[in-house]
């Protein structure tokens, strides 16, 4: 399998917000340089990881990091400034400790690291998987101009008989089509041209309708020859890629054999043979995603990190629409990390949708509801899981907690 490249972490911050701005001139008992560092560190929590929160490498033994972390515990640790003003950046403060704490406990701890690591590496991993596949639209426009400057090559006319001024290598605006781009060649290509032959003496010259026939004649040659080049160059280009493809399957890469069939299947969309291909290796592709994602989702789930969660599960829900259990934790993780709950009851009506008569899930709806304050609603989903689990002591004690509509 290729390298999957890692994302490295923003060595330079964006510049503080205006709201940011104005909270440093906040009357409080803290020096500037404090108030900026709990800022930025707080800003940036939820991208950071345990070694980047305490500017330590994944290389730094256990006492390294206590090390690190006492010296910024030091520096954010609300009971320093006992008794002191600390206005809107105590709650910043606690929320930065805590976090701090976490990083600590994990990496001091042989298990809970070997843990963490591997879920790094998983992130790391998605993050590859989805640049690579990004990679490939940019692919898909430069293998196009290239064909179509390679064609303008080959048809253009001799030294001799060239229009001044040079051909350019790839079309001049990405945005003309093909057509345009046909024209405007075919145009470039004539203008040195005679579009008729000249007339002999004793006879009568062409007028002007005849010189017209004879242009565009000529225009709908060309025009033939360069769609006639261009299809053969291009399904010379997408047999490259296609190579390219097969070699990354036989090397167990997914992720190259989706690009490269991608790639081909742009050059020449009516091959459905190449788009069958093409749809087998994405769909391998998106598999090996998806592992990366759940393993992510199950990991943040465990430690509490339900905002990361959300995330996680909502990207297993894009690449497997049909997945209800990934709906109901998404919605459920989002609950919990007080987020979008608009968001989190499509994503729990989804799950009911899947499987209508899974109990669980219109008790997570329901939870929904509660959260968002529509008891009414939370009530006629925990009657429906009522009769699909009559027995569950968990549902009939909610739905007294519920209590009966006014």
């Amino acid at each position: 399998m290729s390298q999957v490249r890692a994302t490295p972490a923003p060595t330079v911050e964006p510049p503080l917000t205006v709201e940011e701005e104005a909270t440093l001139t906040e009357d409080v008992d803290l020096d500037l340089e404090t108030r900026r560092r709990v800022l930025l560190m707080h800003r940036t929590l939820d991208r950071t990881d345990h070694y980047a929160l305490l500017a330590i490498p994944q290389t730094a033994d256990r006492k390294a990091v206590k090390r690190a972390y006492f010296e910024l515990a030091a520096k954010v640790h609300p009971d320093k400034y006992f008794r002191k003003n600390l206005g809107t950046f105590k709650q910043r403060m606690e929320i930065v400790f805590g976090r701090l704490t976490i990083a600590h406990d994990v990496l001091t701890n042989g298990d809970k690291r070997a843990e963490y690591d591997a879920y790094l590496d998983e992130q790391r991993r998605s993050r590859g998987i989805e640049e690579l596949l990004a990679d490939a639209l940019a692919e898909v426009q430069h293998a196009q101009q290239d064909v179509e400057a390679a064609v303008a090559q080959e048809l253009a006319p001799s030294p001799a008989a060239a229009p001044a001024g040079p051909l350019p290598d790839r079309p001049s605006s990405p945005a003309l089509t093909v057509n345009a781009r046909r024209d405007a060649l075919a145009r470039r290509l004539l203008a040195g041209r005679p579009t008729r032959p000249s007339p002999t003496p004793g006879t009568k010259a062409a007028g002007p309708a005849t010189a017209s026939t004879g242009s565009s004649d000529a225009m709908d040659a060309l025009r033939r020859r360069y769609d006639e080049r261009m299809t053969h160059a291009k399904a010379a280009q997408a047999h490259k890629y296609v190579v390219n493809a097969e070699a990354a399957l036989a090397a167990n890469d997914p992720v190259a054999a989706a690009n490269a069939y991608r790639v081909a299947r742009s050059l020449v969309p009516d091959d459905a043979e190449l788009a069958g291909k093409a749809t087998s290796a994405q769909a391998r592709a998106d598999a090996l995603l998806l592992e990366t994602y759940t393993r992510q989702a199950g990991y943040e789930e465990k430690n509490g990190q339900w905002s990361d969660a959300a995330r996680s599960w909502a990207r297993v829900c894009k690449l497997h629409p049909d997945d209800p259990e990934a709906h109901e934790r998404a919605a459920s993780a989002l609950v919990k990390a007080d987020r979008d709950l608009h968001e989190a009851s499509r994503l729990a009506q989804r799950a009911c949708a899947l499987e209508p008569q899974n109990a669980s899930y219109r008790v997570s709806l329901a939870k929904v509801y509660l959260a968002a304050g529509l008891a009414l609603n939370a009530r006629r989903e925990l009657e429906t899981a009522t009769q699909l689990a009559p027995h569950d002591g968990t549902i009939q004690a909610m739905l007294k907690r519920v209590g009966k509509p006014a």
